[in-house]
């Protein structure tokens, strides 16, 4: 028993090890404030991912990060993490569109911004708000691009 327990600790520090990790010189406390004050709700997730679309960090909670919502393209619903795999190394984009009753959706995903000086990380964000306070996409985009750079992106 203790010799299996030991198998599964090193198997789970090996998988750890390769886990792909927020950038070290990016304080994730500050992160997950800046993210927290500029665009944090209940209804809201925000992923990061590195080049090979591995999660990185991700603010809201597994459910609201995993709901199907609308797309704004013709009735499609899609998850934040698909959206995010399609946006890998793209230019961002942002969209809006009304989802059921006084609801709306706002959708931002593109290269997470690099600052002055800042080495390049060829990292991806996916932001989306849905509610009766969602906030627009481009709205979205833009705060979530300020709290970026407040954590020293």
């Amino acid at each position: 028993m203790a010799r299996r327990l030991a198998l599964v600790v090193i198997a789970a520090a090996g998988l750890s090890a390769c886990s792909a990790k927020l950038p070290a010189d990016i304080n994730e406390a500050a992160l997950t404030q800046a993210i927290g004050k500029s665009i944090g709700s209940p209804s809201t997730c925000v992923i990061v991912a590195d080049a090979q679309g591995r999660t990185v960090w991700r603010g809201g909670g597994y459910i609201t990060c995993s709901r199907n919502l609308p797309t704004c393209q013709g009735g499609e619903t899609t998850t934040a993490a698909e959206v995010l795999k399609a946006g890998l190394g793209k230019p961002a984009r942002f969209t809006s569109c009304p989802t059921t009753g006084a609801n709306t959706v706002g959708w931002a995903v593109g290269p997470v911004p690099t600052g002055e000086g800042k080495p390049q990380r060829d990292l991806t964000y996916v932001a989306v708000m849905e509610g009766e306070r969602a906030l627009p996409g481009l709205e979205i985009k833009e705060r979530a691009e300020r709290a970026f750079e407040k954590a020293g992106f």
